[in-house]
């Protein structure tokens, strides 16, 4: 029976059972769980730790984590560290469907790592109010994991746009009247939002790829001694040779008639 992600089924609360901080200190130790009682969310306070369940699938959560384990789900713990402690709540859903555990990191961890804090002490306030107060915010945290998928589903969405970005700034970096929002606006994305999906493909911004081809084409062209350092620039798709000396200068540590020299 195939096994449907929490993230992507119906989510209605039946019964709160727990709130539970737990430590496991001064230790690396494997624990077997022969069918867990009870749906769960948990939220790594610190340490690693990896699930395997059933030698189907392993994952291993670290701190920051959202780990989600379903009901009925056997499993071996595996810590890694000796300073394993996390925040978990168990509870019922209102359906009987077949869930898949996981683990899921949040987009802004400090934010829910607040929730799952003050989950706990609302839990241990032992009223009626606290018990309704706890329901809303698993349910937020419920919600804050969906939005972190929601953009992670964009992000993969415009994979392509951010690829085809990156091919044309290959072929066209000499254009000195290219520009960052520009390829944003090609792309159909906002500036903002391109440049995170940028640096999340490639680990740079797009003015620092940009800024390395011209830098890497500028190296090669003022080996031709006979080239001014203005038809270089041009070549390379700077405005002024001053702002090329400039960026040069940074990139490199010298200018480019010391690099010239030196070559």
């Amino acid at each position: 029976m195939e096994k449907s992600d929490i993230l992507s089924t119906d989510f209605y609360l039946k019964k709160l059972i727990c709130v539970i901080k737990s430590e496991m200190n001064n230790c690396t130790k494997t624990i077997y769980v022969d069918g867990r009682h009870s749906h769960a969310y948990g939220y790594i306070l610190s340490g690693s730790c990896s699930y395997n369940f059933n030698n189907e699938y392993e994952i291993t959560v670290n701190t920051g984590d959202v780990l989600y384990l379903a009901q009925n789900a056997e499993y071996t713990m595996n810590v890694h560290t000796p300073n394993y402690r996390y925040i978990y709540c168990d509870f019922e859903l209102n359906d009987n469907v077949v869930r898949k555990s996981n683990v899921y990191t949040p987009e802004n961890t400090s934010d829910v790592e607040n929730q799952f804090i003050k989950l706990i002490k609302t839990y241990n306030m032992f009223s009626m109010a606290s018990f309704s107060r706890c329901i809303s915010l698993i349910y937020h945290i419920h919600s804050m994991l969906l939005k972190t998928k929601e953009t992670i589903n964009l992000e993969k969405g415009t994979e392509n746009k951010i690829v085809n970005a990156r091919k044309y700034i290959d072929t066209h970096f000499s254009d000195n009247m290219l520009s960052i929002s520009s390829l944003a606006e090609m792309a159909e994305i906002s500036e903002v939002y391109f440049r995170k999906l940028f640096k999340l493909q490639y680990h740079m911004s797009p003015a620092q790829y940009l800024t390395s081809l011209r830098i890497k084409k500028a190296k090669q062209l003022l080996g031709y001694s006979f080239l001014a350092l203005e038809e270089c620039a041009n070549q390379c798709g700077f405005s002024t040779v001053q702002y090329f000396c400039r960026v040069f200068k940074n990139s490199t540590g010298m200018t480019p008639t010391e690099y010239r020299n030196k070559k």
